[in-house]
């Protein structure tokens, strides 16, 4: 495995030196709160579900950072439209029941909240 890794870097400092560009994999909030058309104070929310899904950026398209369970602490700070059918911002307060840390931001889809 170090052997790998230690060649991956190679090849990527060649890149790099050579002038050639490379893509990362976008961050936890790779949208954040640019996607948001209706901003509110920070509230805290419970998830009421089991299994929604975390995601970084508001929709179905965007990579799942892990799942969220009922009873998950979420701090809301905006969301993408009216409460229904829309996606909201945040981040999570404690760390989950799946192992999300703390502070992680990130997109959960509005209807899960409670």
């Amino acid at each position: 495995m170090k052997i790998k890794r230690k060649a991956s870097m190679v090849v990527l400092s060649a890149v790099l030196m050579l002038g050639g560009s490379v893509a990362l994999a976008p961050t936890a909030s790779a949208v954040g709160s640019s996607a948001c058309q209706f901003n509110s104070p920070d509230v805290n929310f419970k998830v009421s579900t089991s299994g929604a899904r975390f995601r970084t950026g508001p929709g179905k398209r965007y990579r799942a950072i892990g799942t969220l369970y009922r009873g998950d602490s979420f701090r809301y700070f905006c969301r993408t439209r009216g409460f229904e059918n829309s996606w909201s911002y945040g981040k999570i307060l404690k760390r989950t029941t799946t192992g999300i840390h703390a502070g992680t931001r990130g997109w959960v889809y509005s209807k899960y909240l409670d």
